[in-house]
């Protein structure tokens, strides 16, 4: 009995697998679609567009790199998931390349935020001390 409820089990876990990147590639498909004509216009306008435009809508150089890291890992998994499915090795290994390419343009674009912040606070406390030198001598 625990052998027929392990299979079953199994067997759900592959299709909700194989439901979940099907529902996955629909919704990027609409994304992508609907965002088209938003973003260009063009209503046949490719992923590829999208994430550029994406990235000039966003102003930090920081949150650029993670918008970019962002989109790229997603579309990795996608594909990765892909070609999981169909056996498709040389989509799972470009799917698995793009996300990992995600994943490091996600930490650039962290490392430049906090980088960003910490020029910022350092700023505000030399602005303190020149103040306060100021104050002294006044």
């Amino acid at each position: 009995m625990f052998d027929l409820q392990q299979a079953t089990s199994d067997k759900f876990k592959a299709y909700m697998s194989k439901f979940t990147v099907a529902i996955s590639i629909v919704a990027l498909s609409v994304f992508v679609w609907s965002n088209s004509t938003i973003f260009t216009g063009n209503a046949t306008a490719n992923a590829g567009t999208i994430k550029d435009s994406l990235v000039v809508a966003v102003s930090g150089s920081g949150i650029a790199d993670q918008a970019e890291g962002t989109f790229d890992k997603a579309a990795g998994a996608i594909q990765r998931k892909a070609g999981e499915i169909t056996g498709d090795t040389s989509a799972q290994a470009e799917g698995i390349i793009k996300q990992t390419k995600g994943e490091a343009k996600l930490n650039f674009g962290s490392a430049e935020n906090k980088l960003d912040d910490a020029k910022d606070t350092v700023e505000q406390k030399s602005e303190s001390i020149i103040d306060s030198v100021k104050d002294f001598f006044d």
